[in-house]
């Protein structure tokens, strides 16, 4: 049988035509590097073998009545964990959970914010289709300032609409901040919690929620879980400071750190910008150094509590019973290229961890090389689960991002084909302007700003593209652009080819009605430091 899902009956995009554009698309920037060096580097061809850590059985399960688990990490950097190449120790955890299922060593975020990549990763839809930013704050000129946010479409499926509608019991448990229902998160969970409370609290709340889904009589579910964690600011526990921040600092941050340690974790959000984030124009080296150590600490505390959630989850005969994915939104930057968080889309933002357990162990140990996008996460899933969208009463027809992640090929151990890797920053709400493009292909990465124009007004050229090598240049330190050649030349017609992707992928109601954000996801905002709490809407804020 195959677990492919089947496409439904009606729709009105040609997927044949599709699937033709993106083999063609892959086709441009895939010979790239041969053209330039004349032999092809694309080292891991459809079908081949992954690494094998032993420990699989003999056929692969039989999915079609598993459960379904997503943990997101959020703000985790994949070079933070040290099964991909991390400090050693600082996440056993996580490591221990991908060794007993599949590792992607090369996934990429979709979008390096909270909200567009949680939104690509539920709907297999890039951020130029879904519309879905974090919420914007902006001046009105009369000083009371207002929210612009960017609903989901309403003819764009979620994965929970479509597990929902497929007869699964959906719940979400996250810590909110820019996953609101207002985005259209909540779309077809049956209950949704976004409450700021720290992963300890969060970890307990998973349990108690598995435990109810677990239940005898109980039937299939889906339950989406998600911390902040590792998001700044960067306030762990005193021990894990003691660990992983350098010592040798004395700087302006430390005493901030240390009035910040004895708040609660929703109090030290509320401080973000005018306690940790004070100043940082004049950060330096030293703050970048000690910043990232304690955001490493984080991580090893974060660690610590999935620790805990997945022997409650072994416990409780989930890994027996489920499909479970961990993975991050995105990274996080200590100023590699002049910024601080997620605002660009360089490797430090862009490269994640993802792992996928399926029951019995099947193909623990895996490896998978080839790089991949989130994009592709929820059609495998729905392919693993073996759900046919076709008969579903859905809003809309469901994308199918572009089919990079075939389920048969995981099950079988194959690697993926090899195809370009698209990841997009837009941020355009409250008068920002930051449309930025990242292709991964071969080895190389292209980026380019959509909005700049070629030159500035006073005629000078402007820097709007980036290509970098990196295999030998994982840093993105070195520009190649202006040296033109083969190479970029093939990124720019894969880009022109995108915009057809786009138009196809595009949904015919237009962008989602903005809702006006209640006073509870008004004061989450703020605390996640989205929203500048002295120019906020005056209703009792």
């Amino acid at each position: 049988m195959s677990l492919r899902a089947s496409p439904a009956p009606t729709v009105p995009v040609p997927r044949r035509a599709l699937g033709a554009l993106l083999a063609l698309l892959a086709l441009l920037a895939g010979c790239s590097h041969a053209d330039e060096q004349g032999t092809s580097e694309a080292p891991h061809a459809a079908g081949s073998a992954v690494h094998d850590g032993g420990g699989a059985a003999a056929q692969p399960p039989d999915l079609s009545h598993a459960n379904l688990v997503l943990l997101s990490v959020d703000t985790l950097r994949a070079d933070a964990t040290q099964m991909l190449g991390g400090p050693a120790g600082i996440t056993p955890a996580m490591a221990d959970f991908a060794a007993h299922g599949v590792l992607f060593t090369h996934a990429r975020s979709t979008a390096p914010q909270t909200a567009p990549s949680h939104m690509s990763l539920f709907t297999a839809t890039y951020p130029s289709v879904h519309g879905v930013e974090n919420v914007g704050h902006a001046a009105d000129g009369v000083g009371s300032g207002k929210l612009e946010s960017s609903p989901l479409p309403a003819d764009i499926p979620t994965l929970a609409e479509i597990l929902t509608a497929a007869g699964l019991d959906s719940v979400g448990r996250t810590e909110g901040g820019n996953l609101l229902p207002v985005h259209g998160f909540a779309r077809g969970f049956r209950n949704y919690t976004y409450d700021l409370v720290g992963v300890e609290s969060q970890v307990t709340l998973g349990l108690d929620t598995l435990r109810e889904l677990m239940a005898p009589g109980a039937g299939r579910f889906f339950l989406f879980w998600h911390t902040y964690q590792c998001h700044a600011p960067y306030v762990p526990p005193l021990p894990y400071i003691e660990r992983w921040a350098p010592q040798d600092y004395d700087g302006m941050l430390k005493p901030r750190i240390a009035e910040l340690g004895s708040k609660t974790f929703k109090e030290r959000f509320n401080s973000m910008k005018t306690v940790f984030w004070k100043g940082r124009e004049s950060f330096g080296p030293d703050e970048a150094r000690y910043l990232h150590g304690l955001y490493e600490g984080g991580v090893d505390f974060a660690d610590d509590q999935l620790a805990r959630l997945f022997a409650g989850m072994a416990e409780q005969g989930v890994f027996d019973t489920s499909i479970v994915v961990l993975l991050s939104d995105h990274g996080e930057a200590f100023f590699e290229h002049g910024h601080w968080q997620h605002e660009d889309v360089h490797e430090e933002c862009l490269r994640v961890p993802l792992a996928i357990r399926f029951p019995g162990g099947w193909q623990a140990g895996k490896r998978i090389e080839t790089p991949v996008g989130l994009v592709d996460v929820m059609p495998l899933l729905l392919d693993l689960m073996q759900i046919d969208t076709g008969p579903l009463k859905l809003p809309g027809r469901v994308r199918h991002g572009t089919r990079q992640l075939v389920a048969e090929d995981l099950l079988a151990g194959r690697e993926p084909h090899a195809q370009p890797i698209i990841s997009e920053y837009y941020a355009t709400l409250a008068g920002n302007l930051d449309k930025q493009v990242a292709i991964e292909a071969n080895g190389m990465k292209f980026i380019y700003d959509e909005v700049r124009g070629e030159r500035l007004p006073g005629g000078e050229a402007q820097q709007l593209r980036f290509l970098y090598d990196l295999r030998k240049d994982p840093g993105e330190k070195n520009d190649l652009a202006p040296q033109g050649g083969p190479i970029l030349k093939s990124f720019f017609d894969y880009y022109a080819g995108l915009q057809t992707l786009r138009r196809l992928e595009q949904s015919s109601a237009g962008p989602g009605a903005a809702t006006e954000l209640s006073p509870e996801q008004l004061d989450q905002l703020i605390a996640l430091g989205y929203i500048d709490a002295s120019n906020a809407p005056s209703s009792g804020h």
